[in-house]
């Protein structure tokens, strides 16, 4: 990839970074990058198969009986833009999925649910959906990069913002839309940005996902037809000032000489992203909960903003999921929080609610979104500290192929039985064995 220097607008760079996908050479780590990310997305989604969320969502999609080629997990086909709608909320159901830090964006989420549901409808090779999903993905990041923490600090979603327009940029890329086309695709879906923080702990927090993904596809499809937005949104002081309105972060000027996708982070743990540093010093801190006078998390600004300002004592597995006094708790009496740890029917453990009654929290301006440090005052009269500086999954501490399908397999096995290692092998080489129609026979079963 290579960056020039240019006079060319924002929207302009991006448009034509979408023109021109089919061009590009991928290089072997970025299509193995996308195929982690597959991996993770198609394991989420199946997971979470009986989230009332994706449940309710799916009904919806087959009430409306659309007709199309794109596969509704666990329901039958529908509509590219349905598909996507159902598929994407399936795939945030359990907060489980990947992270790019600089957007704040669970990018993969809307991102995979748009690129296979338009992908399976207009039948695209598995190549050209890899790429899409790449040139999806990158746009998405370079939008949000730097936007991500600041729109969360003023209450909203970047994953209903960034992941709509990556949505629409692997559309377009899907559908070999000019760059002037793509330009319009992108301020379609740039002007639907939406998702409130306040929903967080609740169904609505998926759904986000899943109508960015279906706004990304249908924005893709009105360019197609010739639909007219404003590529001007995507200038700075368009959808940036909209956003950030006391100006304190702007948009970029798209940097294309690095591949993104290789910034991205994958969630060991079945919580917010923001829990993990701490979840990871409460692993690493050997000291049994019943020796614990008294514990102080100090984790960034924004994981206190998000997560911190909690009792510990959720009244959901939802409300758990962005509780990080809960989710340290859980970490400390040796749960794994996988998804199960989340799963309904769930009521609060006494045990781990008084733990977590022990847990301070405290903003720590040196903490940054992977990092945070736990002090423990012991019966013994001790004070025993852990740092982490790069949680578990981010890049400086990634996860690995044999770290993702223990995921998968934790996940998809339910569903799947004994041919999960066979679909998960499917998609660790995905692109590469010619063999999506397989694929497509193994997801029938679930």
């Amino acid at each position: 990839m290579n960056n020039k220097a240019t006079n060319t607008s924002h929207v302009e760079q991006l448009a034509t970074f979408l023109a021109t996908t089919n061009e590009r050479k991928l290089p072997v780590d970025v299509y193995n990058a996308a195929r982690l990310c597959l991996s993770d997305w198609m394991a989420i989604a199946i997971g979470a198969g009986e989230e009332g969320a994706g449940r309710i969502v799916r009904n919806q999609v087959s009430a409306m009986a659309s007709s199309g080629k794109a596969r509704v997990l666990f329901g039958g086909t529908a509509s590219p833009a349905l598909a996507a709608l159902a598929n994407g909320t399936l795939a945030h159901c359990l907060d489980f999925d990947d992270t790019h830090a600089s957007a704040g964006t669970h990018v993969s989420a809307p991102v995979w649910a748009a690129t296979l549901a338009l992908g399976e409808h207009i039948e695209a090779d598995e190549d050209s959906l890899l790429r899409a999903f790449v040139a999806g993905f990158e746009v998405a990041a370079r939008v949000g990069h730097g936007l991500g923490q600041a729109v969360t600090e003023k209450g909203l979603h970047s994953t209903g913002i960034f992941g709509r327009v990556g949505a629409a940029a692997a559309s377009a890329a899907l559908l070999g839309l000019t760059a002037e086309r793509a330009a319009h695709a992108l301020a379609a879906a740039a002007t639907q940005a939406s998702g409130l923080t306040a929903s967080f702990g609740t169904m609505a927090k998926p759904y986000h996902a899943g109508k960015a993904a279906m706004d990304g596809v249908l924005s893709a499809e009105l360019a197609a037809d010739g639909f007219i937005a404003a590529p001007r949104v995507l200038e700075p002081g368009g959808l940036d000032a909209a956003l950030v309105q006391d100006g304190s972060a702007v948009m970029q000027p798209p940097d294309f000489s690095h591949w993104e996708i290789l910034n991205n982070s994958f969630k060991p743990y079945a919580a917010c992203h923001l829990t993990h540093p701490a979840i990871d010093a409460a692993n690493a801190l050997g000291i049994a909960p019943s020796d614990i006078v008294r514990a102080r998390a100090k984790i960034s600004p924004l994981a206190m903003k998000i997560t911190g300002h909690t009792t510990g004592q959720p009244d959901s597995p939802l409300a758990a999921k962005f509780d990080i006094r809960y989710c340290t708790a859980l970490a400390l009496h040796g749960h794994n929080l996988a998804a199960n740890d989340f799963r309904e029917p769930w009521q609060l453990d006494p045990v781990i609610g008084s733990t977590a009654a022990r847990i301070d929290t405290e903003a720590d301006t040196r903490m940054r979104f992977e990092s945070a440090q736990l002090e423990v005052e012991a019966t013994d009269g001790q004070i025993h500290y852990v740092d982490i500086p790069v949680a578990k999954g981010h890049p400086g501490n990634p996860i690995d192929w044999q770290d993702m399908q223990a995921k998968f397999e934790g996940l998809v096995t339910q569903s799947c039985g004994c041919r999960t290692e066979e679909l998960f092998n499917e998609l660790r080489t995905f692109g590469a064995n010619g063999r999506l129609g397989h694929v497509h026979t193994l997801l029938a079963s679930i």
